[in-house]
C-alpha cells in the first residue's frame, strides 16, 4: 500500500471560524419548512436517483447550460478526483499553481502521478507565459487550477485561460470555479468551443450548503459522456439532491448575500491594509476576488496562536502565509479588534506578539 499523507480537516473548536471559507450565516431560514418536509417524504429504503435529475436541471438553469453538460458529485472534490483519476496514472504529470487547492496534490499522489507547479509571483500575479512553457516542457497530461485562486484570491483573466486552452488542445484543462460567485467571471461559455475544457463548481461556498456536499462538473457533451464511465453509482444521497434543488430556487437570496460578503471583503481589506502600515511587525495582506483574504508574515505562528487564544480560527499554511475567511460584520469587527491588539503594540493595552 502506498504511503499517502492523510488530509487533515479544519479545526472547528473555536467560536469564530474564519478558516474554512464557509459563509457565516444560514441563508435558508425561509426555506426550512419545505426542507424539513422533505424528510417526511423521503424513501430512506431506496437508493438515490443516480442521474440526479432534479438538481441537475436546477443547476443547469442557474449556470446557463444544458442538463447533458453536467455531472453532479458528492462535493466538487469528488468531481476533481474523477478527472484526476481518469487522467493521471503512475509517472504522468499534472500542472497547477503554487499555491493552489491542496486536494489537487492529494488526488495526484494517490494515483502515483507527479505534480508540476508554477509559483504565483509575490504580488499575486500569475505568469501565464511561464505556465504554458512549463506545461509544454514537462509534457503534462492534465492542467488544473482554481479561479479565483485558493488560497490567494487572485485570478487569471479570461483571455489568458483561452490562451492556455488553445496551447493544450490535446489534454484536459480544468478550471475549478468554487468561488465563482464572489468574482462573477466564468469559463462555462467556452465549454463547447474547447472540447478539452472542464469547469467544476460547488454549493459549499456562496450557496452556503457545505453540510450537504454537492458539486458539479460542467463540460461539453462528449467530455461528459467520457467521464461518466468513471463515476461511481449513487454518489449523491437523496437528501443532498433534494435540498440542493430547493436551495437553487433562492437565487435572489444568494445574490443579496454574496453582495454583502463582497462589500465586507473590501471593507475588511481596507482595514487590514491600514493595519499593515500601523503594525510594528512585517505583515502583508493581498487583494482578493473571493470570500477570503490572503496574508503573509514571518510571525505567522504567533499571530495564529494569538487569534486562537481569543477563540478566532484562521487557516495557516506551511510557509509564512495564512488565509482569513470574510465573516459577518460582527465577526470581522472582533477579528480587527484582536489583530490591532496583537500587531500594534500599545504597552499595557496590547499584547507583545513575541510573547504569544
Amino acid at each position: 500500500m502506498k504511503k499517502i499523507q492523510a488530509y487533515t480537516s479544519m479545526d472547528t473548536s473555536k467560536e469564530i471560524r474564519l478558516n474554512a471559507n464557509e459563509i457565516s450565516n444560514n441563508l435558508y431560514k425561509d426555506a426550512i419548512f419545505s426542507m424539513t418536509s422533505i424528510l417526511a417524504s423521503t424513501q430512506f429504503n431506496r437508493y438515490p436517483e443516480d442521474e440526479a435529475l432534479s438538481i441537475r436541471k436546477a443547476y443547469a438553469k442557474y449556470a446557463g447550460v444544458k442538463e447533458k453538460n453536467i455531472i453532479v458529485g458528492n462535493g466538487s472534490d469528488e468531481m476533481i478526483n474523477l478527472i484526476i483519476s481518469s487522467t493521471i496514472s503512475q509517472g504522468k504529470k499534472l500542472l497547477t499553481l503554487d499555491p493552489d487547492f491542496s486536494m489537487f496534490d492529494f488526488y495526484t499522489s494517490v494515483q502515483g502521478g507527479e505534480i508540476v507547479k508554477v509559483k504565483i509571483e509575490d504580488q499575486g500575479e500569475i505568469n501565464v507565459k511561464k505556465f504554458i512553457e512549463t506545461g509544454k516542457c514537462e509534457n503534462v497530461s492534465l492542467i488544473i487550477f482554481s479561479n479565483p485562486n485558493n488560497p490567494t484570491g487572485t485570478v487569471i483573466a479570461e483571455k489568458d485561460i483561452v490562451k492556455i486552452c488553445e496551447s493544450f488542445s490535446d489534454i484536459p484543462i480544468v478550471v475549478d470555479e468554487a468561488y465563482y460567485e464572489f468574482y462573477g467571471e466564468s469559463m462555462i461559455k467556452y465549454i463547447n468551443k474547447f472540447n478539452n475544457l472542464i469547469v467544476t463548481r460547488t454549493l459549499s461556498k456562496a450557496w452556503g450548503l457545505a453540510a450537504i456536499r454537492v458539486g458539479f462538473l460542467i463540460s461539453n457533451e462528449e467530455k461528459i459522456n467520457e467521464l461518466l464511465a468513471y463515476k461511481v453509482p449513487y454518489n449523491v444521497n437523496t437528501l443532498s439532491q433534494t435540498l440542493g434543488a430547493v436551495a437553487l430556487e433562492y437565487i435572489n437570496l444568494l445574490r443579496e448575500n454574496t453582495n454583502i460578503i463582497i462589500s465586507e471583503r473590501e471593507k475588511l481589506l481596507e482595514e487590514l491594509k491600514e493595519l499593515e502600515v500601523e503594525s510594528s511587525l512585517d505583515i502583508c495582506f493581498y487583494p482578493s476576488k473571493s470570500n477570503f483574504i490572503y496574508g503573509k508574515t514571518s510571525h505567522k505562528d504567533a499571530l495564529v496562536n494569538g487569534l486562537k487564544n481569543k477563540n478566532i480560527l484562521i487557516r495557516t499554511f506551511e510557509d509564512d502565509s495564512f488565509r482569513i475567511t470574510v465573516g459577518s460584520p460582527q465577526e470581522n469587527k472582533r477579528l480587527m479588534d484582536t489583530l490591532r491588539k496583537i500587531l500594534v503594540y500599545e504597552g499595557d493595552d496590547g499584547y507583545d506578539i513575541k510573547s504569544l
